[in-house]
């Protein structure tokens, strides 16, 4: 039956809601009969018909009853009214000890007053065979007299419960939090209070609330909770990870006091406090002044170590020697090996910062202790992030501007990283400047043994180097294999050996797989170890492990590092969704500690719709949302080809954007960032980077016929543009020396290439002004990528657009204006008037679309004031990087 004030349950009259958990609602109500005050504790009519819950319901009374102590809350009856049951419990007037927290750290004699009688209160609990599993500071109550209350057992189980006991014995509903799907993984508790074992869902027993009883006591004395997060997944994971900040301790917190926290949180259940009691004992010591005579808190191991140091060391040593030896064998010949579970959790990106593309994002250091994140902010500039799992939030490391790929120092205390494709630095992680190590050009990854030894791929297409991590000359150590179609080496990766490592060979056919190879320091042939998935390269990880992709799976295969060759048959990791991408880079990053870490892709298929000049939507082509990534409309925009992604194949299609028909152009893999039209409409181009070579591919849309330019390297070209005579096709290509230059060949006639812009720096994203007179470009030599202008036929100074900052879009098909983004108004598209005359100038720029927030790319028809955009279908979820602990233990077979 519903309660609401004035409702009588029998003798009780209830006067006002004091809470409600999912074991209940607690009312506070008038004991007419004796005139006093009781909290009266119903279950929620959703639960009222559930036996299970019902019979939980009544051995929480029982438990109850059971703890009579002057520092827990008691129990007056258990009535049956009306066919509903109701608890009736003692009321504490006062506040709980969270909302006295609110206000701030309580003093420090204060502090240990409190959690005194919180561990006695506790202590009488365990002694009766109640273990309470959600002791935190809304669960204790402060009376004004200065007496301590634990409140709601609805957690407590009996001592004796195991995982074969009933599920009545062994399970009861948090009044806070529950999930889980199954009773082996269900997790309860609070989240910031729960235990390691408790937060992976396993047994748990009376060293449970130890941990709890330290969070609680390192919570009164800092006001700050012992691990905080943003999400459960963010607290979970300094639960199983992290640490305090134990530096947020009063500088006056008696040693003590220090000593008695590090025990009550260890980690290692094996390893924690035993009792409960004893904590008491030691803050009343303290409170008291008394010496430690005996008190079982021992002594941290760095202090014990510090002790050993002082005795006289050789009849100790060999006795300790004896007797460790003599432990070990008895543990290993008596104790059951414990069963580990793999965990995974997940943590949010930097706030206000986007991932970089694909898997490589993301490194876990090899201690497993902080993930390194390359993240971009609203102006596109990429930084390099460190999130420690036993921090709050990520930090910059300054001077890691332009980052594109990193990798660790094999003790976790360097970041070895590439910026801005001129340069391999090192920064240490304690923080400082970063050290140049030497130059690097297109760089795509490397990897650092303990010999100080890098192995790099400083160069797209071309083969990896080895450099000390103190700088010097580069040696070759693998040189690409153009015969079979080869055309770089990268992503190296150290086996244990430190003189061996895997890479990837790319490409490495018309298949697109990639090649991943077991080269060696000393120069010498590489061994064929695999072809991975789609351009993806392996991962190794402890303790002979490989793990690669297998479409959208995760997969692990045993590796046998000294012999360098694969065992057994491959096992499924999970069917994660890793973001990856096809250069080589494996899609997932490992700990020497058992944890892998990628990005977590949101699947969020996407639309074509129509947006006016303010952002507003006009209105969707009528095609069902799909995996679309590009767009470039036809000249009289009645149509679109539409560049697809789907899994590891990508494909262009060609859509009527008045009737939604879709048609299939190419099949994969190609390159579908960008296509282009020829003038008359007949005929699209694209690139083709499959085989070995970068191809420019010509494709009739009357009879499908096709025209191929190039079959050898190199095989990184990008379709651009095809002029508006339709006498040019602008394309963008990969040089060892020159990085990303943008190229013409004519259609007709000689085919004979022609650079158009070629430097030491990159230029990118070129378009042909429709009258033929100007080309416009990305350039990135001052380090930020800048709009720039120069002529297309002609030899002529070029003029740079943007400062700060900007991306080239293109031009109005009447070449009236230029258009691109200046990121010093990211707001949207520009436009500026190009004014006339024989060199190029351009007038006041304005908003040519105010861009929606999620906008993904789009394409512009002028003429009607209207932009053809690709958006998501539906809201994605933030950026996530998925962290799992032990995922060995979660192998199963596909």
């Amino acid at each position: 039956m519903p309660l609401i004030p004035g409702t009588r349950l029998g003798p009780y009259e209830i006067t006002a809601p004091l809470g409600a958990g999912g074991m209940g609602e607690v009312w506070r109500a008038t004991d007419t009969r004796l005139g006093r005050d009781v909290a009266i504790k119903a279950l929620p009519a959703a639960f009222a018909a559930d036996p299970d819950r019902l019979a939980r319901f009544e051995r929480e009374a029982r438990l109850l009853a059971s703890l009579q102590h002057p520092n827990v809350a008691g129990i007056y009856g258990l009535e049956d009214i009306a066919g509903h049951r109701y608890l009736v419990l003692e009321y504490v007037e006062g506040e709980t000890l969270a909302h006295r927290l609110a206000r701030g750290a309580l003093p420090i004699e204060e502090s240990l007053q409190v959690c005194a009688q919180i561990a006695a209160g506790v202590e009488a609990a365990h002694e009766a065979g109640v273990v309470h599993r959600d002791l935190k500071p809304g669960n204790v109550m402060l009376k004004d007299d200065g007496t301590v209350k634990v409140l709601d057992f609805g957690l407590a189980k009996g001592g004796g419960a195991s995982a074969s006991s009933s599920p009545d014995q062994a399970l009861s509903a948090s009044p806070t939090m529950t999930y889980g799907a199954t009773q082996a993984g269900v997790i309860l508790g609070t989240a910031a209070y729960m235990s390691p074992e408790q937060a992976r869902g396993k047994a748990v027993d009376r060293r449970t609330d130890i941990w709890s009883f330290g969070c609680v006591l390192f919570e009164c004395l800092t006001g700050h909770m012992a691990f905080e997060g943003e999400t459960v997944s963010d607290i979970v994971a300094r639960i199983l990870q992290g640490a305090p900040e134990w530096s947020a301790l009063p500088a006056k917190t008696p040693e003590r006091i220090r000593e008695l926290l590090h025990r009550c949180l260890e980690r290692d259940g094996k390893r924690r406090l035993r009792d409960i009691g004893e904590a008491r004992i030691e803050i009343e010591d303290v409170l008291s002044g008394r010496a430690p005579v005996s008190s079982g808190i021992q002594a941290t191991p760095v202090a014990a170590q510090k002790a050993a140091s002082r005795r006289t060391f050789a009849v100790a040593a060999l006795t300790a020697f004896v007797a460790a030896a003599t432990a070990v064998f008895v543990t290993r010949a008596t104790a059951p090996k414990p069963v580990r579970e793999p965990v995974r959790f997940e943590i949010n990106a930097p706030k206000g910062q986007i991932l970089a593309s694909g898997s490589e994002s993301v490194q876990i250091s090899p201690d497993g202790r902080t993930l390194a994140i390359i993240a971009a902010d609203s102006t596109g500039q990429p930084r390099i992030w460190v999130r420690s799992l036993e921090a709050l939030a990520p930090r910059v490391l300054p001077g890691t501007e332009n980052a594109t790929t990193m990798f660790w120092s094999p003790d976790s205390r360097y970041l070895a990283f590439f910026a801005g494709d001129k340069a391999l630095s090192k920064i240490a992680l304690s923080g400082g400047q970063p050290e140049r190590i030497c130059e690097a050009k297109s760089a795509r990854g490397g990897t650092w043994n303990r010999d100080n030894v890098l192995v790099i791929a400083p160069y797209a297409n071309r083969g990896l180097f080895r450099v000390s991590a103190g700088g010097g000359d580069l040696m070759a150590v693998t040189h690409p294999d153009s015969a079979h179609g080869e055309t770089g080496h990268r992503f190296p990766q150290f086996l244990p050996d430190g003189k061996h490592f895997l890479f990837s060979g790319l490409p490495a056919g018309a298949d697109g797989k990639c090649n991943v190879w077991i080269g060696s320091l000393d120069g010498s042939n590489p061994q064929l170890l695999l072809r991975a998935d789609a351009g993806r390269g392996a991962l190794y990880c402890e303790p002979g492990w490989l793990v690669l992709s297998r479409g959208n799976a995760l997969i692990a295969q045993r590796f046998d590092a000294r012999s360098r060759k694969l065992r057994g048959e491959p096992m499924l990791v999970g069917d994660e969704s890793h973001a990856s991408n096809f250069t080589g880079f494996p899609s997932a990053s490992a700990s020497n500690t058992g944890a892998l870490a990628f990005p977590t892709v949101d699947a969020v298929p996407n639309r074509l719709v129509w947006l006016a000049p303010d952002g507003h939507e006009l209105g969707a082509v009528p095609i069902k949302p799909g995996p679309y990534v590009a767009v470039r409309l036809s000249p009289d925009c009645r149509r679109a080809v539409v560049g697809k992604v789907e899994q590891t194949n990508t494909t262009l299609v060609v859509v009527d954007l008045e009737r939604g028909v879709l048609t299939q152009l190419t099949e994969p893999p190609i390159e579908p960032s960008t296509a282009a039209w020829s003038p008359d409409q007949l005929q699209i181009a694209y690139a083709d980077e499959s085989g070995g070579a970068g191809r420019i591919i010509v494709e009739s849309l009357v009879d499908g016929s096709k025209r191929t330019w190039f079959t050898t390297q190199p095989a990184f070209r990008h379709l651009l543009d095809w002029s508006a005579d339709g006498r040019f096709i602008l394309y963008e290509q990969l040089d060892a020396t020159t990085k990303w230059d943008i190229w013409a060949i004519s259609v007709e006639g000689d085919s004979t290439p022609r650079a158009i812009v070629r430097s030491p720096a990159n230029e990118v994203g070129g378009r042909i002004s429709p009258d033929g007179r100007w080309v416009t470009y990305g350039n990135d030599e001052s380090g930020t990528p800048e709009v720039y202008v120069q002529p297309f036929a002609a030899v002529g100074p070029r003029y740079q657009v943007t400062i700060g900052g900007g991306i080239p879009l293109g031009w109005s098909r009447d070449a009236r204006h230029l258009v691109y983004i200046d990121l010093k108004h990211p707001e949207g598209a520009m436009q500026a008037p190009v004014l006339a005359g024989a060199d190029f100038a351009l007038g006041p720029a304005s908003l040519l679309l105010k861009a929606p927030e999620d906008l993904l790319t789009g394409d512009f028809d002028e003429e009607r004031k209207r932009t053809l955009a690709v958006l998501p279908a539906e809201k994605p979820r933030p950026q996530t990087i998925t962290v799992i602990e032990n995922w060995q233990a979660g192998l199963r077979k596909p």
